[in-house]
C-alpha cells in the first residue's frame, strides 16, 4: 500500500526533475548568448594601423563566410615566421604591439583578429575558430615551409594554437596560459550537470587531448597555480614536449614577463 511518505517523495521527486528540465531548456535556448563571450571591439574597414614596424594588411577569407583581418610584420631578414594568436580581448590595433617580441629573432610574425573582432566578420562558433585557424595556417604554408613556422598562442590563442598544433607539422608550438573566456571550470561544469543531455556549452575546448596529438614539440609556459588550465596539461605532455611554470607571474602578466621573453629567446636562438 502506498504510503503518505512515498506519495510526498514522489511529488518532490516530480518538482526537482521539473526544475532540471525547466533550467536545462532555458539554458539550451539561451545558450547562443556564450557567444557574447567571443566578440570584442569593431573596427571600421577604413581604420588605418600606425606601427612603426614594416607590415603587409592581410584579408583572409575562410570558410562558412568569413573574412579574418590579419597583419603580417615583416623581419629584415626573415628566418621564418610565428603564426601568433591573440587573447580574446583587444584587436589588431593593440596586439600588433606583440610584434616586435619575435621580430627581434628575425621572425616574420602574423596575427589574426577573430571573427567579431576588429575588421574580421562573420559568425562565431567553435568549429569556425578551428577552421579559420587552419586556413590562415595554410595561407602561411604557401609563403613558408613547415620547419620554418612557429605556432604560438596566450590564453584564448593558446586554445587556437594547441588545435593547430594537432593537424599540422610547425617547427614547434608554444601555448602561453592556455585558458578559454568563460573559464574550463564553468563550461565543464555545465556539461556534467546535464549530462547525458546535449550539451548547453557550445565552446568546450578539448586541449588536453590536441597536445596529446600533436607531432611537433609543444612548449607550455605556465603560472604556478597548479590549478589552473595550463598547468593541468603538463600530464599529457610527451617527453619532446617542455612544460616552464613561472614563479609569481599571473596570467594577466605571464605574456610579458622578463622569465617568458628570457625562455622565448633560449627556444628561438637553439632554432639557429
Amino acid at each position: 500500500m502506498v504510503t503518505k511518505k512515498w506519495v510526498k517523495r514522489a511529488w518532490i521527486g516530480l518538482i526537482i526533475l521539473l526544475l532540471y528540465v525547466g533550467v536545462y531548456l532555458f539554458l539550451y535556448v539561451g545558450k547562443d548568448e556564450q557567444i557574447n563571450r567571443y566578440r570584442s571591439t569593431s573596427l571600421p574597414d577604413t581604420f588605418r594601423y600606425t606601427y612603426s614596424h614594416s607590415l603587409e594588411e592581410l584579408t583572409i577569407q575562410t570558410p562558412q563566410a568569413g573574412s579574418l583581418n590579419a597583419l603580417l610584420f615583416k623581419a629584415p631578414h626573415a628566418k621564418g615566421v610565428v603564426c601568433f594568436w591573440k587573447g580574446n580581448g583587444g584587436t589588431l590595433a593593440n596586439w600588433g604591439a606583440i610584434a616586435p617580441t619575435f621580430l627581434q629573432f628575425n621572425y616574420d610574425v602574423l596575427i589574426t583578429d577573430y571573427r567579431q573582432h576588429g575588421k574580421s566578420k562573420g559568425a562565431i562558433s567553435l568549429k569556425n575558430f578551428y577552421s579559420d585557424a587552419q586556413t590562415v595556417y595554410d595561407s602561411l604554408s604557401h609563403r613558408y615551409p613547415p620547419d620554418k613556422i612557429v605556432i604560438c598562442g596566450y590564453s584564448l590563442g593558446g586554445r587556437v594554437a594547441a588545435h593547430l598544433a594537432a593537424s599540422n607539422r610547425p617547427k614547434f608550438t608554444i601555448l602561453i596560459d592556455p585558458a578559454s573566456a568563460g573559464g574550463d571550470f564553468s563550461d565543464r561544469f555545465t556539461d556534467l550537470v546535464y549530462c547525458p543531455l546535449p550539451s548547453v556549452n557550445g565552446f568546450t575546448f578539448h586541449t588536453e587531448e590536441d597536445v596529446q596529438k600533436a607531432p611537433r614539440p609543444v612548449v607550455i609556459i605556465s603560472t604556478d597555480n597548479v590549478h589552473s588550465t595550463a598547468y593541468k596539461l603538463k600530464s599529457y605532455l610527451h617527453t619532446k614536449d617542455q612544460f616552464v611554470a613561472l614563479a609569481g607571474a599571473t596570467h594577466e602578466t605571464i605574456l610579458m614577463h622578463p622569465q617568458s621573453q628570457q625562455l622565448l629567446k633560449r627556444l628561438f636562438i637553439n632554432l639557429d
